[in-house]
């Protein structure tokens, strides 16, 4: 039994350190450099293995205020494993727990999870009609042209193909170095209707009002902790109902942004405005 132990233990070692060469092969057939943006795919560390870097301009983590790290979306890990066949991506990936074989993780940073790391880019280099399906979560705010997006997982898609979104709608500016769009069920709805069916929208746990509140409570005392302790332990201390009476335009919450840094006046803004003027 013991030595039966070890040959076990020396097989999975061996399958562990041959898993970026495994992988790659799996996904190979389906890599198409001229799909994308432009370029080539480079080894970044051995040979016929992952990880592969495609463009020049990939972004370095440092860039970043923190790395995405999570164990995924549950519908979308659920069908990844449900059907070990059929071949999957994970567009934005971050950092995952754990990663499955039948799918591939892209990333726009060199991530110890991604299997493709690419400059950014609203074109993928991954052949048309070939992913059975796309995982993208909270990703899409973070994209200048998250229509193209859109239009690429439904090429990349084979017919039937399944996309599993997460798309914030009330949560601040956060991500960089860059966010642009956030979305309303509506929002979400027009993006994907017209060349998806959709079989559900909803707002899942981890989307709840719960969420919302708690991160721009969050935001808002851990600023005045660090700007106004004063002004915080006055804010901490008060009723919610007492915060939710005092009008915007009252001299409590006047007082409460009046000390707030640009940074968080930007990340919690009601709204923005523009003015400009037509170019020549």
């Amino acid at each position: 039994m013991a030595e039966r132990r070890r040959q076990m233990t020396a097989e999975a070692f061996d399958r562990q350190a041959k898993l970026p060469e495994l992988r790659y092969a799996a996904f190979r057939s389906i890599l198409e450099p001229l799909a994308g943006a432009g370029g080539d795919f480079r080894f970044a560390v051995c040979e016929n293995a992952f990880p592969i870097v495609y463009g020049d301009t990939a972004y370095d983590l440092n860039m970043y205020d923190r790395e995405s790290a999570n164990c995924g979306f549950g519908p979308f890990v659920e069908e990844v494993r449900a059907n070990p066949n059929k071949l999957y991506a994970d567009i934005g990936c971050g950092r995952r727990d754990a990663k499955e074989d039948n799918c591939l993780y892209l990333e726009v940073y060199p991530s110890v999870s991604a299997d493709l790391v690419m400059a950014p880019s609203t074109r993928y280099p991954i052949a048309s009609n070939s992913l059975d399906g796309i995982g993208c979560f909270a990703v899409l705010e973070h994209v200048e042209d998250p229509w193209a997006v859109v239009a690429e997982f439904h090429r990349m898609l084979k017919p039937g193909g399944k996309v599993f979104i997460d798309w914030p709608f009330l949560q601040p500016v956060h991500g960089y170095p860059s966010h642009f769009y956030n979305a309303t069920r509506d929002g979400l709805r027009r993006m994907f209707e017209g060349r998806f069916a959709i079989d559900e929208l909803d707002t899942f746990p981890n989307q709840t009002p719960a969420h919302t509140l708690h991160w721009i409570l969050s935001v808002l005392l851990g600023d005045l902790a660090e700007r106004a302790p004063d002004t915080f332990a006055k804010v901490r201390d008060m009723s919610v109902g007492a915060l939710a009476g005092a009008p915007p335009e009252d001299a409590l919450w006047r007082g409460i942004v009046d000390q707030l840094s640009p940074e968080t006046v930007m990340a919690l803004a009601c709204g923005n405005s523009l003015i400009g003027r037509k170019l020549d």
